[in-house]
């Protein structure tokens, strides 16, 4: 079962008694294998002989590939487990915390906890009533149609949707040497934009821990933590489709319901302060693979091609900004305290209770937005 899911894996991990081998596939985009593989091993260093046996195959790219309609009816054949860093709700590839948890190098983005930290100082700095009354967005427009389309709501000489988009000169920064990616002196707008790219963004929780009102654009991918987000509580709700009308209206919106606006801002900043720190990341992990491991059918065994690996064996040969990454977010001893405890499944109409309150809240935005364009005498500008 395990084997069938390699057609896209890039790599192959198997635990056994506390030690890890990787068989390795393909390349990854940049460093994502590596700094996943080095997150895994700070794990094992901090539950020592918690992680049970067990054998699974790792996908670093963007996108969820194990189509949930392939095995509806198929006499009880079973998706190929999967694990990668986000999912949709029509797949079922098992998602796990992304790589820049424990640093992205290449550009130069460090470990989450240090982040995490510049992030809660750099919101001291600059309150967000003294912010820009605008939305802000910097990224890669080119990756995904979503993102070209909300570029049309960018400032102009006719018009402004209370948007100041930027397009991210990849080159240019890397040129700089990455000086800009310094994400607690980007906190400077009262809204920020959050839009998926090629599948689910990593910035996501950097956004959403600026204190700013995060304006979520409608998803269509999760990572591990954000169905927890609830609308009108952690984010604004944006449209897909009439991008830069729903925009202008959550500025205005915002720009006038002042305290609202801060409390979901701050709402998000300490959801992702409180709830998505590393140790619960790891513990997150931890019962993960435990549930994973008892569904398992076999023995796992090294593989032939598999080579052991320790966080010795992958941060000594590593130079420059990735050794100084790992170094950074090295688990120095085991925990002193056990994982945290998983709560007990929700049930049925438990969930369906949380999708139609997410539904509602966000049905309320939409109406509100009607409304608003009737009234408006600018409608057809």
């Amino acid at each position: 079962m395990v084997e069938r899911a390699k057609r896209t894996a890039h790599f192959r991990l198997v635990i056994i008694k506390g030690k890890a081998y990787v068989e390795k596939y393909r390349k990854s985009i940049q460093t994502r294998d590596k700094f996943t593989i080095w997150g895994i091993l700070q794990l094992l260093r901090r539950y020592p002989g918690r992680i049970p046996d067990l054998e699974l195959m790792f996908d670093c790219n963007d996108r969820p590939v194990i189509q949930s309609r392939h095995y509806r009816g198929q006499n009880g054949t079973s998706p190929p487990p999967l694990f990668r860093y986000c999912g949709d709700r029509w797949t079922m590839d098992i998602v796990f915390p992304d790589w820049s948890f424990w640093g992205w190098a290449e550009i130069n983005i460090m470990p989450w906890e240090r982040v995490q930290m510049e992030l809660k100082q750099g919101n001291e700095r600059k309150k967000w009533i003294e912010r820009e009354p605008h939305a802000y967005w910097k990224g890669n427009p080119f990756v995904a149609e979503t993102r070209r389309d909300l570029l049309k709501c960018n400032v102009s000489e006719t018009q402004d949707w209370n948007a100041r988009l930027f397009i991210q000169d990849w080159i240019l920064e890397s040129q700089q040497g990455f000086k800009n990616s310094d994400l607690a002196s980007q906190c400077t707008h009262r809204f920020k934009i959050y839009i998926e790219g090629h599948a689910w963004s990593v910035s996501e929780k950097y956004i959403l821990s600026c204190d700013s009102t995060t304006l979520l654009v409608k998803p269509w991918f999760y990572d591990f933590f954000t169905r927890s987000l609830n609308p009108l509580q952690h984010y604004w709700p944006i449209r897909t489709e009439d991008k830069c009308r729903s925009l202008k209206f959550a500025v205005d919106w915002g720009n006038s319901h002042k305290q609202k606006a801060q409390e979901i801002g701050k709402a998000s900043s300490d959801f992702i302060q409180e709830q998505v720190k590393m140790s619960n990341v790891y513990d997150y992990m931890l019962h993960l693979m435990n549930e994973y491991a008892k569904l398992l059918r076999f023995e796992p065994e090294v593989p032939e091609g598999a080579v052991e690996v320790c966080s010795e064996l992958v941060a000594c040969p590593a130079g420059g900004t990735e050794r100084e990454f790992m170094v950074e977010s090295l688990t120095m001893s085991p925990s002193a305290t056990g994982p945290c405890t998983m709560p007990p499944p929700y049930e049925p109409k438990s969930v369906d209770a949380m999708w139609r309150k997410s539904a509602s809240a966000i049905g309320r935005v939409e109406r509100w937005e009607n409304e608003f364009g009737r009234k408006s005498p600018n409608r057809s500008a």
